[in-house]
């Protein structure tokens, strides 16, 4: 372990803070003043570090004060410039594990229940630095030290040049004492570092509880995904991680060996996706062969693993048409080298019916949202290698670290002319106010679950927040902003009336159902509130 140890020098002060309120209607919240602990502004030096440790994995590590960067745009203060030099992608010693490098900063004795989040300013030196394997600049960890426990485990550092502010909450530690700060440089799976990263640090603070019981993360209200399949990519740090299902059945081939028809359809109907914004996300269908198998629903890489695969992959484009990707892999396990690769554009975009057909075995067809098709052919050895079983995935994947907490919504799944049929919705035969949940036509074998739900036809919004958010157990929700919360006039949500997701890239997601809220109020309210609360 290499170390560089000083003494701690840290300050207070007084400040105005707003804590946002996530509402349905446009509101505002009280304004309190806050005692707020400056861990270090960097306004003369960086003396105040106390250590800092890039164990054996990293080369080497270096800091200095620099007068010319200050996140608040300062001309009397600065910032501390902090230089890593990573392995280079070549060497022997570089890898995709978990590496991290820690910057330690002295406080005096604080209890946690004061504060309501650890901020603090970086801003990535993009002349001198080098970017991960997915384009970002890592992650960050944000810690407290004396016990040591984590505020924010993983927080993007993405590919721009300005100052980006990051903040982790106390709310996920049990109330206790600490004494001090801790920043990580994350290097791990797709987020690896390849060479040198070089960042400014600016503004250590921990920011006070403005009034007792408000001390919540704040809340961001976005329409909810149609009804449907919703497959979130809710694995943390999944990089290549798949949110899908399979079906219990295996058959599904094409196969006129096997099928009930010489022409036989595999079809999803995208009803959300993510903007273009989100580049490489993926809504996907598999065709996988009992032979060459490796593990039907056990193994979330079931497609890379498996020796023959039809994969056949939509993804959106930066001018918001999309792509749907056909390829396939004969006898290629644990690899995939595609046998072949076919594609079409759809100008109208991802959402909506994609088809893959196949007549006689051996002649494809692809058809888009847009009616646009494409034809081709396979040869008729490898059209025998996907004779059933057959197994039938769909789902999505991220692709890319920045499409963790990404998901699409499939309004239908339909299978025609193989030897067994399916047509599914996922909500038929359902009750407004019951959680749905997927039928005995599927197997969820997704690397994270919980990930895969199904959006209720009632659904209205997704409610979310940053975490951690220990300690918070309900949505409140209320019709009169006059109602105090501490005196029980705001009604309770319960998770299981909500539906709560974990959306792997540091942010929880609840359903907000109309159902939910009418059971809450017994009656449908004109406008609703919500807040995060606990005493």
């Amino acid at each position: 372990m290499k170390t560089k140890h000083n003494t701690w020098k840290s300050a207070f002060r007084q400040r105005l803070l707003l804590i946002p309120l996530g509402l349905a209607m446009i509101g505002s919240t009280p304004v309190a003043m806050a005692q707020d602990l400056i861990v270090n502004t960097f306004d003369s030096s960086v003396s105040d570090l106390d250590w800092y440790n890039f164990r054996s994995y990293a080369y080497s590590c270096t800091y200095v004060w620099d007068a010319t960067q200050d996140a608040s745009g300062n001309s009397n203060s600065g910032a501390m410039y902090f230089t890593m030099n990573w392995p280079l992608i070549n060497d022997p010693t570089w890898n995709q594990s978990w590496n991290d490098v820690q910057l330690a900063f002295g406080t005096p004795q604080f209890n946690s229940a004061d504060y309501v989040q650890f901020d603090c300013d970086i801003k990535v030196d993009v002349t001198n630095s080098f970017t991960a394997l997915d384009g970002s600049y890592g992650a960050v960890e944000l810690i407290v030290n004396n016990p040591w426990n984590n505020v924010a485990g993983w927080l993007p550092l993405s590919n721009t040049n300005g100052w980006q502010h990051l903040v982790g909450y106390f709310s996920v530690l049990t109330p206790g004492t600490y004494q001090e700060a801790v920043i990580g440089l994350i290097s791990n799976g797709g987020s690896a570092y390849t060479n040198t990263l070089a960042v400014w640090i600016d503004n250590i603070v921990f920011t006070a509880v403005p009034t007792t019981g408000t001390n919540q993360p704040p809340l961001t209200l976005a329409k909810a995904p149609p009804a449907g399949l919703t497959c979130l990519c809710s694995e943390a740090a999944g990089t290549w991680q798949r949110a899908m299902i399979a079906t219990a059945n295996d058959s599904y081939s094409w196969n006129t060996a096997t099928a009930a028809a010489h022409t036989t359809t595999y079809a999803m109907d995208i009803a959300a996706f993510p903007d273009a914004a989100y580049s490489g996300f993926g809504a996907q269908m598999f065709l996988i062969p009992q032979a060459g198998i490796s593990d039907a629903f056990g193994d979330n890489s079931v497609d890379w693993d498996s020796a023959n695969v039809v994969s056949f992959t939509v993804t959106e484009l930066a001018n918001h048409s999309a792509q749907g990707a056909f390829q396939y892999k004969v006898n290629d396990p644990k690899d995939w080298t595609a046998t072949l690769v076919q594609n079409l554009v759809c100008a109208t975009g991802p959402l909506g019916k994609w088809t893959l057909s196949f007549y006689n075995n051996t002649n494809v067809t692809i058809t888009a949202p847009d009616n646009t098709k494409t034809n081709f052919s396979i040869s008729a050895s490898d059209a025998d290698v996907f004779q059933d079983p057959v197994y039938f995935y769909v789902g999505t994947q991220p692709n890319q670290n920045a499409n963790i907490g990404q998901s699409a919504t499939f309004s239908q799944i339909q299978i025609n002319g193989s030897a067994t049929s399916l047509s599914d919705n996922f909500i038929s035969g359902g009750t407004p106010g019951q959680p749905y949940v997927l039928n005995t036509n599927w197997v969820n074998i997704a690397a994270s679950q919980p990930g895969i739900s199904i959006t209720a036809p009632d659904a209205k919004y997704w409610l979310s927040w940053p975490t951690p958010d220990a300690g918070f157990t309900n949505v409140f929700i209320t019709d009169n902003l006059k109602n105090n919360i501490a005196n029980n006039q705001w009604l309770s949500l319960p998770t299981t009336a909500t539906g709560w997701l974990d959306n792997g890239n540091g942010r929880r997601i609840t359903v907000i159902n109309q159902s939910a809220v009418n059971a809450a109020f017994n009656h449908s309210p004109t406008n609703c509130f919500f807040k995060l609360y606990h005493p």
